[in-house]
């Protein structure tokens, strides 16, 4: 992959800005939710194609000049990403008054467990079966958890950074969880 494959900054928040001005009415995905879910499907590409998951991703603005090549590179990016092991998931950050950064994984969660639960049922099951991949989505699926007040003001702030922390490794190593298996056919 090379690095005119990434996409520049105002790239991004051209993405974002779109999806986002565009999420009532035509179901796209901000781009936090967009990457869970994109990491998601990666390793189903055969029962997901990456257009399929795209178009989703997209909702009714896919033909919308700019986005589907912007939203392209993004994914390659990602799958980059995820077999090289250098994957960081994109989490929202919230200034607060102290001037620390509050990670807001919710949207990354959401975006991971809306291709999870497109994958269907009969690829779900073994998944959840394995003890160990169990474990790897247990921070994932925690965050979905929250109730409101919680999202804003972590009950134990401390133990939210850690399994923020752990986001990336899980997905990666449910990645290749998922590879291993030859699943998505």
């Amino acid at each position: 992959m090379t690095t005119d494959t990434y996409l520049l900054p105002e790239e991004l928040d051209k993405l974002q800005t779109v999806l986002v001005e565009h999420m009532q009415v035509s179901g796209s995905m901000p781009l936090d939710t967009a990457h869970g879910f994109l990491t998601a499907t990666a390793a189903l590409a055969q029962r997901i194609g990456a257009e399929q998951a795209r178009a989703r991703v997209l909702g009714d603005i896919a033909a919308q000049e700019g986005m589907a090549p912007l939203l392209r590179r993004f994914h390659e990016q990602l799958l980059h990403d995820l077999e090289s092991g250098e994957y960081g998931p994109l989490i929202m950050q919230m200034p607060r008054e102290d001037g620390s950064m509050l990670p807001l994984p919710y949207g990354w969660c959401e975006g991971y467990a809306l291709g999870l639960n497109m994958a269907g049922e009969d690829l779900q099951a073994p998944l959840l079966e394995d003890a160990q991949a169990a474990a790897h989505l247990t921070p994932i699926y925690a965050f979905l958890m929250y109730d409101e007040a919680q999202m804003f003001d972590p009950p134990d702030e401390q133990a939210h950074r850690e399994a923020v922390g752990e986001l990336g490794a899980s997905a990666v190593w449910l990645h290749r969880w998922w590879l291993e298996r030859g699943t998505g056919e």
